[in-house]
């Protein structure tokens, strides 16, 4: 009796021990599938913030946002920076950047620095505080900075340090502009 007692025992232990290794292959199993699952999760995460901190994904920005090229491609002056530019020949176009006509120049100069004949053209904000001091009603022509005086908008060609054209007319502007583009 002993033996069969012994052999139902050692039956048990096995059983139990079956029952015990088929649970804990099954949380390994699991164990492993949550660890992987995190591990994707954390490299999509630090992925996704790659791509938006680079600029991939612009996630957080509108669509409607109008980005001009001709605002990088041109340089802004201050009314004493007017008649001593290192170029030989270039434009200055003077209009106040906050008026709702501001986007009609934005787009005739976007146009104008696409050209391969375009000379340098340079704005010049007249609804920046620095600048007031060279605003008037009428467009005041002079060589001397001091006297100069800009009206609302005023394309001026400068050669050799000196005022050669000018120009108050939003048509005429656009036409000198546009004269330059292939």
């Amino acid at each position: 009796m002993k033996k069969k007692e012994y052999k139902k025992r050692i039956e048990k232990e096995k059983k139990a021990m079956r029952e015990f290794n088929l649970n804990n292959e099954n949380t390994n199993i699991k164990s492993v599938l949550i660890i992987s699952i995190c591990v994707i999760a954390f490299v999509f995460i630090m992925y996704a913030f790659t791509m938006v901190k680079t600029g991939e994904w612009n996630l957080f920005t509108r669509e409607n946002d109008i980005v001009y090229s001709a605002e990088v491609q041109t340089t802004k002056l201050l009314c004493g920076q007017v008649m001593n530019r290192d170029d030989s020949e270039y434009f200055v176009l003077a209009y106040n950047l906050k008026e709702d006509s501001a986007s009609l120049y934005d787009s005739i100069l976007e146009n104008y620095n696409n050209a391969s004949r375009a000379i340098p053209l340079y704005k010049l904000d007249l609804s920046n505080s620095r600048n007031t001091n060279c605003i008037a009603d009428t467009f005041v022509l002079s060589n001397n900075i001091k006297e100069l005086k800009f009206s609302y908008p005023t394309l001026i060609k400068v050669k050799d340090g000196k005022i050669t054209e000018s120009y108050t007319d939003y048509e005429r502007i656009k036409s000198v502009l546009v004269s330059y583009v292939d």
